[in-house]
């Protein structure tokens, strides 16, 4: 048998595990299915990553077919190779038409320099006419006209150039600035808009005639300008020489006169002229690069895409697919030993923020799933508890019964055999008739009580009221008590005669019985007890006081419930059946009223029933 306690911390372990285990079943599992989806999307990325590389890839070998096809077919002499030796912007347009988009057109002296860089200088102004005509007169034998001519050369022709493509103001300008004809702060400011845009040899000789035709400031900002590196071109001259291009264009070229190339961080195509300069194109990063932040790129607009050179790309040969790259999914093209294209999601962030709503979605639903499981533990947990209640108070009100009727019982067969075997002197038997009356008339009320307290459970009760006064009612039921009680003092009547309601007088006089019964049990050496009657709220108030033990706040609903006493050490020393005060709430609400009790421990109790004012004439409620 286990003790109270151990019966409770069992029900705990049993409330617990009832509502752990659905909710952990739910996390679980939608733990798996979040993890699953998050997968299967990943995947979905990861496929779609592999698809837009392959499509690259494919764009890119078409393309560089096409301008293989074009350099292949280029004749060695003739007027379509002509623009290649003229000026850079001809030489620039006729290759363009051979370099695929990704690539930059490249001509590269005998020696393998670079005479063409990988992006044509932005396209000049044009000049004015006349520019010619004033540069040949500028260059003529009279010194007035020459000066004339380069005084409107000057002002006019910033942007004029000879057929061979050579810039011809700085020329002009800096032969000024010597003989102090020009300012020289405007010499500096055309270096520095046209510094990038001049070949090595301009550069050269622009340096010579600027130390020796400007001075101060301007002679620092025209250094710096021609000083100043040309990224894309120095990127390519690097490349090409650190990746092996020698050695590469030393190789035998194909059937049709080609050498493809793949060396260091570049890639591209080369064919050799009759003057031992090669014409071709070169794929590098910058180039690549440029080629898919444009318009005409083959990727669709959620996958991103950076080009890696160097040691970011020296594995890209060996793992062309990765599915996962910096934690988040990533496909690599390689195009050279050191140059790849990373492939990626434009939102990287998608995949983790759509993991995140399906947690949070997991999170809600395993709350939701939680708390239904509590809900429905706790439920069954109050209803197993009240089950184990309700047969504890049965047991007891079997037990209470049981004990209140053997000992009238008893007290009658006793007396009945005195009186039966002579036993008893002629003097006692007056005595032995009144204990035989009383503990008979305690018999029957008790079985009354029981009845009524079964038909009320039943709703087979029906109260006959009518309008009395409640105080005449009240009266009789304390007179009865008296009676029954003699040794105890008399109870203190406060019973207002002009207090009418509409009444069964027989459940009033039950219920105040039970009240003055309960107050006898609980606080036998509290009287006098008082008993009031008063006009309140509309209708009329029956209270019974003591000034016993009092009841504690925890227990003052509880006790009304049919079986239930208060759980202190005088409810379990005092006999009941733990009905008297359920009979009384009973009686109220069967007129419409109801009941409450008002105390506080050591200070006694007072339980009040409250009845509605007069209805009519008679009338049943059930």
């Amino acid at each position: 048998m286990l003790s109270p306690r151990a019966s409770r911390l069992r029900d705990w372990a049993l409330f617990a595990a009832a509502a752990s285990v659905p909710a952990i079943c739910v996390g679980v599992l939608g733990l798996r299915a979040v993890s699953n989806e998050a997968d299967g999307a990943r995947r979905e990325v990861t496929l779609g990553l592999a698809t837009a590389s392959a499509r690259l890839s494919r764009a890119i070998d078409q393309e560089t077919d096409r301008a293989e096809a074009a350099l292949a077919a280029l004749p060695l002499t003739g007027p379509l190779t002509d623009p290649l030796t003229g000026p850079p912007e001809a030489a620039a347009a006729a290759l363009a038409e051979i370099a695929p988009p990704f690539a930059a057109p490249v001509l590269l002296a005998p020696d393998r320099s670079v005479l063409l860089p990988p992006q044509a200088a932005p396209p000049a102004a044009p000049a004015p006419d006349g520019c010619a005509a004033l540069a040949r007169a500028a260059a003529g034998p009279d010194a007035q006209a020459r000066a004339a001519a380069r005084r409107d050369f000057l002002a006019r022709c910033a942007e004029a150039r000879s057929p061979a493509g050579r810039w011809l103001w700085p020329v002009l300008a800096l032969d000024a600035a010597a003989d102090r004809a020009v300012d020289q702060g405007a010499v500096a400011a055309w270096l520095e808009a046209h510094a990038a845009g001049l070949s090595e040899p301009e550069r050269k000789a622009a340096a010579l005639e600027v130390d020796a035709a400007l001075s101060g400031e301007p002679r620092e900002r025209a250094r710096a300008a021609l000083a100043a590196p040309r990224p894309e071109r120095d990127a390519l001259v690097a490349e090409l020489r650190r990746g092996g291009l020698d050695a590469a264009l030393r190789a035998r070229p194909d059937a049709r006169g080609l050498v493809s190339f793949r060396a260091g961080a570049a890639a591209g195509a080369l064919r050799a002229l009759p003057d031992g300069r090669s014409v071709g194109f070169v794929i590098h990063a910058s180039s690549l690069a440029g080629w898919l932040r444009g318009d005409a790129r083959p990727l669709p607009p959620d996958v991103r895409a950076d080009v890696l050179a160097g040691a970011a790309a020296a594995g890209a040969g060996r793992a062309p697919v990765a599915p996962e790259l910096g934690g988040a999914p990533a496909t690599l093209l390689p195009i050279a030993p050191e140059l790849a294209v990373r492939l990626s999601p434009a939102d990287p962030a998608a995949v983790e923020r759509h993991a995140a709503r399906g947690k949070r979605l997991l999170v809600g639903v395993g709350a939701a799933a939680t708390a239904l499981a509590l809900g429905l533990a706790a439920l069954l947990f109050a209803r197993m508890r009240a089950a184990r209640r309700s047969s504890e108070l049965r047991t007891d009100f079997v037990a209470a019964v049981s004990h209140e009727l053997r000992t009238p019982i008893a007290s009658v067969r006793m007396l009945s055999e005195l009186l039966e075997e002579g036993r008893l002197a002629p003097d006692e038997h007056r005595e032995v008739f009144d204990a035989l009356g009383r503990e008979s008339r305690r018999l029957g009320e008790t079985v009354e009580r029981l009845l009524g307290f079964s038909r009320m459970m039943a709703g087979r009760a029906a109260a006959e009221r009518a309008p009395a006064r409640v105080a005449e009612a009240v009266a009789a039921s304390i007179d009865t008590f008296e009676e029954r009680n003699p040794e105890m003092p008399r109870v203190v009547r406060d019973l207002d005669p002009a207090a009418e309601a509409s009444i069964d007088a027989g459940q009033i006089q039950l219920a105040v019985d039970n009240l003055l019964a309960n107050a006898l049990k609980y606080a036998p050496l509290a009287a006098p007890y008082r008993v009031r009657v008063a006009r309140e709220r509309g209708g009329v108030a029956i209270a019974v006081e003591d000034r016993g033990p009092g009841i504690a706040r925890r227990d003052q609903r509880r006790i009304f419930e049919p079986f239930e006493r208060a759980d202190d050490r005088l409810s379990r020393a005092v006999s009941g059946s733990g009905i008297g005060l359920s009979l009384v709430r009973h009686v109220a609400r069967a007129h419409g009223g109801g009941a409450r009790v008002d105390s506080e421990p050591g200070r006694g109790a007072a339980f009040t029933l409250w009845i509605p004012g007069p209805r009519g004439p008679k009338e049943q409620t059930p």
